[in-house]
């Protein structure tokens, strides 16, 4: 052997075999990338859990018709125009209930296991629209504090406000999630509440629980259409 046999590269089976300890070390995920592919399951997870049934969307499209339609019987023979009468609300607020007993009950089972960042994302989504409702009622009493007519008020403002405040909410929601069928609803329902404030005070309330009623049940019409597709690719 001479001198220059000291420096000469190790071939492939003259090097020392790894340590079980720097295997595992090069079979591991980068952590940038295992961040990456978990947020991509995430994402999944969650577009999987909201994906709603036909069924529980004909209902709410079903119980969008009965809620409008309640208060518009309640305002349409008024002259002049007062708002809804307690009866029409009774009505509006017992199928808003309903719905919402419903939607929660189907979402709880969808999401049961799931927390933490999921969670956090879900209450932090609920104190949103609290907040943003409210301050459609803060605004309605300030338009009755400067003397805006009840037409306006209670009519044309509540239930178009209301709507675009959800509307927008459920648009942002659906393209953070990119859930691209609800976005189409979320769009949707603010065009019908844009729309129906042309109605008038009166007419606001019917044209509101019809859109509403169309959008959703064209949702209802592409959920079905979805699931049969993943059923039949599955």
């Amino acid at each position: 052997m001479n001198g220059f046999d000291i420096d000469r590269p190790q071939t492939e089976t003259e090097r020392e075999p790894e340590s079980e300890t720097e295997s595992e070390e090069r079979g591991r995920l980068d952590p940038h990338e295992a961040a990456r592919l978990l947020e991509q399951t995430t994402r999944h997870v969650q577009r999987e859990l909201d994906f709603r049934s036909p069924g529980l969307s004909l209902l709410a499209a079903a119980a969008a018709l009965i809620a409008f339609g309640s208060v518009w019987l309640s305002v349409r023979a008024q002259h002049p125009y007062k708002g809804p009468t307690p009866v029409g609300l009774i009505g509006l607020y017992a199928v808003i209930l309903i719905r919402i007993v419903s939607v929660t009950y189907a979402h709880s089972r969808a999401s049961a296991g799931v927390s933490g960042r999921s969670s956090r994302h879900r209450r932090a989504e609920a104190a949103g629209i609290a907040a943003a409702l409210g301050a459609v009622y803060v605004v309605m009493a300030a338009l009755a504090n400067a003397g805006a007519s009840d037409s306006v008020v209670y009519g044309v403002y509540v239930g178009t406000a209301t709507l675009m405040v959800l509307g927008a909410f459920g648009i942002a929601r659906s393209v953070a999630r990119e859930d691209w069928p609800q976005f189409g609803v979320s769009v949707g329902i603010v065009l019908v509440a844009a729309g129906s404030a042309f109605a008038g005070p009166r007419g606001v309330w019917l044209a509101d629980g019809i859109g509403c009623c169309a959008v959703l049940l064209a949702y209802t019409a592409v959920q079905a259409w979805l699931l049969r597709a993943s059923r039949a690719g599955a």
